[in-house]
């Protein structure tokens, strides 16, 4: 389970930081940050739930099973992996580390440096991924994800995460890409 110390140090440099210079949550009505669709929500990274009394009445939980989903291979000696799903806007100094850097994600390139790129689950839930290129986000927000992604990944599990998030991005984009026929 990745240190906890960590997971609080990667939220706190999040804590005040975000993709635009304003609420980007005004693009889509903050889709994704409530129940805008069945079994929307994301998972919470090893060592993340005890962060949560249970007292938060914006979010439940349900828990995957790591040998019906697909996680990294570390994960699957938990067995099972939080997964929350919001029904309202959050208390945003509780919001998931995933949902700090969303829709960013970690991968690491050919010389096993951290690099950051938009996640590819992001696309058609995210406008940000089709208004603005990286370059264009706030240059704190950037920084300050690739902080948060190296201190994490101080924790094995958490580089095991990385290292897996980063094989599938190749394999997602080895994927053919088409656009969908017009019918004439």
């Amino acid at each position: 389970m990745a240190d906890t110390r960590l997971i609080e140090e990667a939220r706190r440099i999040l804590a005040d930081v975000t993709p635009l210079s304003f609420d980007c949550g005004t693009l889509c009505g903050h889709l994704c940050c409530q129940d805008f669709a069945p079994n929307v929500g994301v998972y919470l990274i090893p060592g993340e739930l005890p962060l949560y009394d249970g007292s938060e009445d914006w979010m439940t939980f349900d828990f995957h099973s790591t040998e019906i989903y697909e996680f990294a291979p570390s994960w699957e000696h938990h067995g099972q992996v939080p997964f929350m799903k919001c029904h309202k806007l959050c208390d945003r100094k509780k919001r998931p580390f995933e949902c700090r850097t969303y829709p960013l994600m970690p991968f690491l390139n050919d010389a096993g440096q951290l690099n950051l790129c938009y996640a590819p689950w992001a696309e058609g839930v995210c406008p940000l991924t089709e208004r603005y290129t990286l370059e264009q986000l706030q240059p704190g927000f950037l920084a300050a994800a690739r902080q948060a992604w190296s201190v994490l990944i101080q924790d094995p599990e958490m580089l095991d995460h990385v290292r897996w998030l980063t094989e599938q991005l190749k394999a997602w984009r080895e994927l053919p890409h088409t656009e969908p026929e017009s019918e004439e």
